[in-house]
């Protein structure tokens, strides 16, 4: 009886103690979590850190992963200390590594990165790392968890299967649960912290949030799955049968291209009357060039799409964050012996420009940090700025190289203001607008005929030089004309993409591709005349094209592609017949880099 007795106390400390263990586990896996906020702020002040804990989602979407992992790794070692060290490995070690990451580049650990382990050796090799109080004071907190954990909580279960039953049923959970992670609502908008950080910049939202949860938050961006049916060895042989083509020595030019915020030729739509001009000098241009209609995939905003689009050849499907150095058009033009470079007036962080155009293939880059501000004393230059600028880097480049310049303007972006006017007359009669609309469309006229004027001039100029240069323009998107679109709603033009005008209205922009003497005689060709409608993915190909250039293999296959369906769109079906090798070759093209780093 007294026997009986004891075994039914020791069976009921037994619990005890494995209660013990499991709760230490869990606070273990909390304070793992709190370590890791505080290492996730990098260089952001104090009130970063401070700030996580003022909002609920952040808090609980950071502590919570690291809680599980401790449990999950109590239950499936039955060491609670031994579980300690694992959660610690899973989760501070990339926490550290961002933090890194952060100081070095300027973004964050993704999960796309851990796929990139030649880049991560390259990226030790080139900085130095160096030391922060913050990992002391972290470092001190493990051991003493862990010899607390050792020596206090050593409750441990008898039998494996009621531990591992209970593993599993906490993967399960995890997994039911994982839609919190992946939700862009609760990204946007639950988890919004913006107080501290520059709310358009991705980087800064990311370490708003802390670091586990916005690093899941990645996980759902990190796989590009192939197409249904994607047949690799199909795609493969359909580059092989192109053959790589240098640009001819005797046929090379300089070519200058410029993307123009939101720059649209609004005289184009008819029931809109003009009493001051503001695109008369932009048609001169187009008269004396070759112009077309560029179809874009985008409409008021994500001006990327349409950069990477003409940077790279690749459609809609395949724009993503080019974590890592990634085949276009800018890596050919430097395995020719071209000088890659270009500029934004605005900041290096602004969709990642910094990192990206590096993997791009552009040797150097100028923005507002490293050029722009400390020569204007602003940090975004306009126009009247700008483009003399544009023209100065230009003249001092190394004319020893061929030289291919890619540039973006800030100008023109949106939104634009509809209490406020910018302007001392209207440009355009009011049609019976409301105020607001007629304060936003001429607000938005108002940026545009300076930009018309600074391109004309900056035309015309480069033009007038000597050396062989080609210069390519076009606008990267439809303006943002109210919320809900309204502008365009009241001002009669049709946008209803369901509809043939309405689709050309929302997605069309102009190109314009202009040649000086000297580069239209080493080419052979006149760059004049009303060119095809196109996707802003061909428009290298265009331009390739009239330079009398083959260009790569890819550009060959992609030129072939125009040839036959000269819009690709985000809207079609790419696995029709018209475009299903078209969509098995740019997505083996985007996952196999093919040029030296």
């Amino acid at each position: 009886m007294f026997a009986w007795k004891t075994d039914k106390i020791e069976k009921y400390r037994s619990k005890g103690r494995i209660a013990a263990a499991l709760i230490a586990s869990a606070v273990g896996g909390a304070l793992t979590g709190v370590c890791s906020l505080t290492i996730a702020t990098g260089s952001q002040p104090r009130a970063m850190f401070d700030s996580y804990f003022t909002n609920p989602w952040i808090l609980a979407l950071n502590l919570a992963v690291p809680v599980v992992l401790a449990l999950f790794f109590t239950l499936l070692t039955n060491r609670a200390w031994i579980a300690w060290l694992l959660t610690n490995l899973v989760v501070m070690l990339p926490t550290v590594v961002s933090f890194f990451k952060v100081e070095f580049r300027g973004d964050p650990l993704c999960a796309e990165d851990l796929t990139l382990v030649t880049e991560s050796k390259k990226m030790l090799e080139t900085y130095k790392l160096f030391w922060d109080d913050r990992f002391g004071f972290y470092l001190a907190i493990l051991a003493v968890g862990t010899l607390a954990l050792a020596l206090f909580f050593r409750g441990r279960f008898r039998r494996a299967a009621p531990r591992l039953i209970a593993a599993l049923v906490l993967a399960i959970a995890c997994a039911a649960a994982s839609p919190l992670y992946t939700s862009a609502e609760i990204y946007d908008v639950k988890t919004s912290n913006t107080a501290l950080i520059n709310p358009y910049s991705e980087n800064d939202q990311f370490i708003s949030k802390g670091f586990v949860y916005p690093f899941l938050h990645t996980i759902k961006d990190a796989f590009h799955p192939a197409p249904d049916g994607y047949d690799a060895s199909g795609a493969k042989a359909a580059l092989d049968a192109y053959t790589d083509e240098e640009i001819p020595a005797d046929k090379r030019v300089n070519v200058v291209a410029v993307m123009l915020e939101a720059y649209n030729d609004f005289s184009r739509f008819e029931n809109l009357h003009f009493v001051r001009d503001v695109y008369g000098k932009y048609r001169e241009l187009e008269a004396m060039g070759y112009a077309g209609t560029l179809m874009t995939d985008v409409f008021a905003g994500d001006t990327r799409v349409s950069e990477r689009e003409f940077l790279t050849g690749l459609p809609y499907a395949r724009i993503d964050k080019f974590v890592a150095p990634s085949n276009s058009y800018v890596w050919y033009f430097r395995e020719n012996g071209y000088h890659t470079t270009g500029s934004h007036p605005c900041y290096a962080w602004f969709y990642n420009r910094k990192n990206i155009n590096k993997n791009l293939g552009f040797a150097e880059y100028f923005f507002s940090e490293n050029y722009f501000a400390e020569r204007t004393w602003n940090d975004i230059t306009y126009d009247a700025a700008y483009f003399p600028m544009l023209y100065e880097l230009y003249e001092s480049r190394d004319r020893s190289v061929p030289y291919f310049s890619y540039n973006i303007t800030y100008q023109g972006h949106g939104p634009y203001e509809a209490d406020n006017p910018y302007y001392t007359e209207p440009y355009v009669e009011n049609g019976g607008w409301s105020e607001a609309s007629q304060t936003i469309l001429n607000n938005y006229l108002n940026a545009q005929a300076e930009t018309t004027e600074m391109l004309y001039d900056f035309a015309t100029q480069m033009l007038a030089t000597d050396e062989p240069v080609v210069l390519v323009f076009f606008g990267d998107h439809k303006p943002w004309m109210g919320n809900g679109d309204s502008v365009y709603h009241e001002l009669g033009i049709n946008i209803d993409r369901s509809t043939d005008e309405g689709f050309r209205n929302y997605y069309s922009t102009r190109y314009l591709i202009l040649a000086n003497d000297a580069a239209k005689r080493v080419t052979g060709s006149d760059f004049r005349g009303e060119g095809e409608t196109i996707s802003a993915s061909f428009l290298m190909n265009k331009v390739f094209e009239l330079c009398g250039w083959r260009g790569s293999a890819y550009m060959q296959f992609t030129t072939a592609q125009m040839q036959k369906t000269p819009v690709v769109h985000r809207s079609f079906d790419l696995r029709s017949d018209d475009y299903r090798l078209y969509d098995d070759v740019t997505y083996y093209y985007r996952k196999n880099f093919v040029y030296e780093s």
